[in-house]
């Protein structure tokens, strides 16, 4: 179960790293307003780990257009671009709480019973607590039985990530589709090319994203409290880690999936708005961009989008 959820943890933890930037530059593509993570806004409601997640916004946007006043630029974006920086926060703030149940679990006893040396002395006048102590051979302590192989912490912790998780999904997937929409985003429906006037470019696409975003809706409800009693009705609790840790990595490993997806249209959308006006992209959100369109090139034409999609995997999950 540990190890699985490391495992699980390891794609978390690449999903928080590229947020900012895959967010970054899909709102360079909206000509969105930065408004919603200012120093400002969070200071004034002051919710933990909310000024650390709005601070990785606005370093991954440093240097972008969108901190010059443009007068085609909406007031407030749609909900999806605003609260994306209490998603991530969510998600950062329940990555961090993993790893510090993980280094505490993988660092110290889950045995039953447990053998501690020079084992503390509290309660130990009473015979019952009295009766776990020995000593012998130089050496002091107490064999005591435990529940300490217990990681309901874990798998506790494990499901609010993958609860984040699902917060981040439904954020990803509408801000793209109002990518293609052209009264949200100033630019053509579907973000198609004058070159592919006839086609149908991204539409097609939204229907994957609703369908994988549908998955880790349902990979956010928890299973650790599903069971039944075994061993003679002894063993009548269990959490179901290993169970947790699957359902985790694999709602991680469809973020990245909808962060590709994500960037085939917000690559588009920058390249349109080029089009348009002066764009001068974030060096972060530049160095994005320029890796994925190594890979994948602007759509000029209908085309099939798999091969595109596993190229932005591929990246993403090594980014």
């Amino acid at each position: 179960g540990m190890a699985l959820t490391m495992n699980a943890v390891k794609t978390l933890r690449q999903v928080v790293k590229v947020t900012p930037t895959v967010f970054g530059l899909t709102l360079e593509g909206m000509n969105g307003n930065v408004a919603p993570f200012l120093v400002q806004s969070v200071s004034s409601h002051p919710l933990p780990g909310l000024q650390e997640a709005a601070q990785d916004f606005r370093a991954a946007l440093k240097g972008s257009y969108l901190w010059d006043k443009n007068s085609k630029r909406n007031l407030q974006d749609p909900l999806s671009f605003r609260t994306t920086v209490y998603t991530y926060s969510e998600a950062l703030k329940s990555l961090k709480e993993l790893d510090e149940l993980i280094d505490v679990q993988i660092n110290s006893s889950d045995d039953n019973p447990g053998v501690i040396l020079n084992a503390s002395p509290e309660d130990s006048e009473s015979s019952q607590v009295a009766q776990y102590f020995v000593e012998g051979n130089d050496l002091k302590g107490a064999i005591i039985p435990s529940a300490n192989f217990e990681p309901l912490p874990i798998a506790i912790a494990a499901q609010k990530s993958a609860i984040a998780l699902g917060h981040l999904a439904h954020n990803c997937m509408q801000r793209t589709i109002r990518l293609d929409e052209d009264r949200f985003s100033g630019l053509p429906r579907y973000l198609t090319a004058k070159t592919n006037q006839n086609g149908h470019n991204f539409g097609a696409t939204e229907d994957t994203m609703v369908s994988i975003y549908a998955e880790n809706v349902d990979l956010a409800n928890p299973v650790s409290l599903d069971g039944a009693p075994v061993e003679g009705n002894i063993e009548d609790s269990a959490s179901n880690l290993p169970r947790v840790a699957e359902r985790l990595n694999r709602s991680a490993e469809n973020m990245l999936a909808l962060y590709s997806m994500e960037l085939l249209h917000a690559a588009q959308a920058v390249d349109l708005r080029k089009e348009q006006q002066e764009v001068k992209l974030a060096p972060a959100t530049q160095k994005l961009y320029d890796a994925y369109r190594s890979k994948v090139p602007f759509v000029e034409k209908d085309r099939i989008f798999s091969g595109n999609l596993a190229d932005g995997i591929e990246l993403l999950s090594n980014y």
